[in-house]
């Protein structure tokens, strides 16, 4: 006699976080958009409640994980922030969404090999309200801090995991893109039609509609120094091109990327492309002044991370997997297409470094 071995629910993923899914449903249908929040960040179950996300066992690298190089070129670029502001006694250092803290580990790491002053002045605050990590020099937050007068607010990759609006275009206007459960898996099912200036004339496409008033909070955290953005997008011409029909929505699951979103419901991530344009906006209209966007590739390179390879060459090994780390860190068809942008306030930063050009 066979038994009955259907997972179930858990088909779809997570079975907890599924069964939540459907019971918020309740027979009807929700947005793509508060899909994706459910799947992302239900506050027991949501893929971003789970340690080892990141890493050679996880289900995707970032940068930080490559090696702590990139991480020195941060903390370099904070310390010329640091010193254009006047070298003040005390400059926080922000970094929301900072996961387990890879960042935060190799930018402190790098500030206490130098004895400039930096390192007594610096204070990191990570805001993380899913799975902290642990170091000690860190304050880890579960909310953002009340600003603070000279600082620096650092994000990598956090824009490209909000969740989105969905919309499918076509002769009566954009559609958004709602999700229902039809007893055996999640399936789309038609919206109501919106109307969004500059909207692509047809195809799939998505609307950050939180990137805009984060990127005015993330300004308002410090008075003056600056805000460094690393995420995978393009300005709004590019992330809107005619010729771009399928959208950006990409999932990682085991280091294996596809276009699925409703499979593997709470064990792997999903992002879309991010709208620089409407970060490089909500800079300025909180007083910013804008660099870029650039190219990760072209801003660890104008940066100097080349020289800190040929540093090496006295030590073999440790050159060989320096070199290696900025290849892939520089890779035009992977991390090297990471943009960044910079928005500063309240000093002369002129062209900062690493945004002499693309």
């Amino acid at each position: 006699m066979a038994l009955d071995l259907n997972p179930g629910l858990g088909s779809a993923g997570n079975p907890r976080l599924v069964r939540a899914i459907i019971d918020e449903m309740a027979g009807g249908a929700i947005s793509f958009e508060r899909f994706m929040e459910l799947a992302l960040y239900h506050p027991k179950h949501g893929y971003y409640r789970k340690r080892g996300r990141v890493g050679p066992d996880g289900d995707f690298l970032t940068s930080p994980a490559i090696h702590p190089m990139f991480g020195w070129a941060v903390g370099g670029w904070l310390r010329w922030t640091w010193e254009r502001l006047g070298e003040p006694a005390s400059f926080s250092v922000i970094e929301p969404g900072a996961g387990e803290g890879a960042l935060a580990a190799s930018i402190l790491d790098w500030a206490e090999g130098h004895d400039d002053g930096f390192r007594q002045a610096l204070r990191y605050l990570a805001i993380e309200p899913n799975a902290p990590g642990r170091d000690s020099r860190v304050d880890w937050l579960d909310h953002a801090p009340d600003a603070v007068e000279a600082g620096a607010v650092v994000t990598n990759e956090l824009f490209d995991a909000f969740p989105v609006r969905l919309f499918d275009a076509g002769g009566r206007g954009p559609v958004e893109v709602f999700v229902r459960w039809d007893g055996e898996r999640f399936v789309e099912v038609p919206g109501g039609v919106a109307s969004i200036d500059g909207a692509p004339e047809a195809g799939r496409f998505e609307v950050n509609q939180r990137a805009y008033p984060a990127m005015r909070d993330l300004g308002g955290l410090v008075d003056r120094g600056a805000v460094l953005v690393f995420d995978y997008g393009y300005p709004q011409e590019d992330l809107w091109a005619p010729w771009r029909t399928t959208g950006t929505l990409l999932c990682f699951y085991r280091h294996t990327a596809h276009e699925d979103p409703y499979i593997h419901v709470g064990d792997q991530d999903m992002t879309t492309h991010v709208n620089f344009t409407d970060l490089a906006f909500a800079a300025q209209a909180s007083g910013f002044e804008v660099h870029g966007p650039v190219s990760q590739a072209a801003f660890l390179w104008a940066a100097g991370l080349g020289g800190v390879v040929e540093s090496a060459r006295a030590e073999m090994s440790e050159y060989f997997s320096r070199r290696r780390a900025l290849e892939r860190l520089t890779d035009s068809a992977g991390l090297g297409r990471v943009r960044v942008l910079a928005a500063t306030r309240g000093f002369d930063a002129g062209t900062p470094p690493g945004f002499g050009g693309d």
